[in-house]
């Protein structure tokens, strides 16, 4: 029995609202009663987040013209755009293509730096990320430069409220390391917590510059080779799509809205050996969803 001649369009349409977007996409190829059904805005509104709207009149991109657009077209402008948000515009959105959760950025200006609020220069400097030519393309208009410090540490916190319920995170730290730099044989450590979990924020090591481990400065092993290399002693960085670095701090779940985390906290420090240090440029703080194991 063909159901597309016996059920109205609104019914198929909440039926698939209960998916996810790729059985959405896939639905719509069945028939055009599942194609209209599958792109309506009832079906993607339910897939974007619940405070989208609010998210989209805090930001600095054009409000008006993303509520323009379908409820289906804005939740892939989204996927593959992200959004500047608040007030400081230190804070960037975008969306998880598969689950539709939420993806949040903090930008370096939104971290805790020690000696990095730009009255020691000597220390840390701000750059602007549209004027450099070495730099890869920022969401943000500047990223913190390490001139010379032995004393490395930085820190990042975000309230759980603005993230989705019932999800797990990973954060990772976004950065890139400069020609010239030095300091970085010795693993950080990095470290990630719940603000009212009493256990947690075990120091993990992680080797910021993966040249280290090819025994000369001027070759940059690939992703691949990287992964190769035993793993137990720390993590390593992978070079992202956008030519930035990136290294997991680490991962939490985030329960429901009524669990009340508070916060989540990241840091990442190295205050120990206190050797010196130059040529890290700090892109931010990224927490995005990971798939459940």
């Amino acid at each position: 029995m063909d159901i597309t001649r016996t059920l109205p369009e609104e019914c198929i349409a909440k039926i698939i609202s209960g998916t996810s977007p790729r059985d959405a996409c896939r639905l719509s190829l069945v028939s055009r009663a599942f194609e209209a059904a599958a792109t309506s805005n009832f079906v993607w509104e339910r897939f974007l987040p619940p405070d989208y709207q609010e998210i989209i009149s805090s930001s600095s991109s054009s409000s008006a013209s993303l509520n323009m657009l379908t409820k289906k077209n804005l939740y892939f402008h989204l996927c593959d755009n992200s959004i500047l948000i608040g007030n400081s515009n230190n804070t960037s959105f975008q969306i998880d293509k598969l689950s539709g959760k939420k993806c949040l950025m903090l930008a370096a200006r939104e971290l805790s730096i020690i000696w990095g609020a730009g009255d020691t220069p000597y220390y840390w400097n701000w750059i602007s990320s549209t004027q450099s030519p070495v730099l890869p393309k920022s969401r943000f208009s500047e990223v913190a430069h390490l001139r010379s410090v032995c004393w490395l540490e930085i820190k990042g916190r975000i309230e759980t409220k603005i993230l989705s319920p019932k999800t797990k995170y990973g954060a990772y730290f976004i950065y890139s390391m400069e020609n010239g730099c030095y300091g970085f044989q010795t693993p950080v450590k990095v470290s990630i917590r719940l603000e009212n979990e009493v256990e947690g924020g075990d120091a993990i090591n992680a080797y910021l510059n993966p040249r280290i481990w090819s025994g000369t400065h001027d070759q940059q092993q690939s992703n691949e080779e990287l992964l190769q290399i035993n793993q137990q002693d720390g993590r390593l960085p992978i070079r992202r799509e956008d030519m930035w670095m990136e290294i997991e701090i680490g991962e939490f779940f985030n329960g429901s809205q009524v669990d009340n985390h508070g916060a989540v906290e990241m840091c990442l420090k190295e205050v120990q050996v206190l050797n010196g240090k130059s040529g890290l440029v700090v892109h931010g703080i990224e927490l995005r969803p990971k798939e459940e194991s």
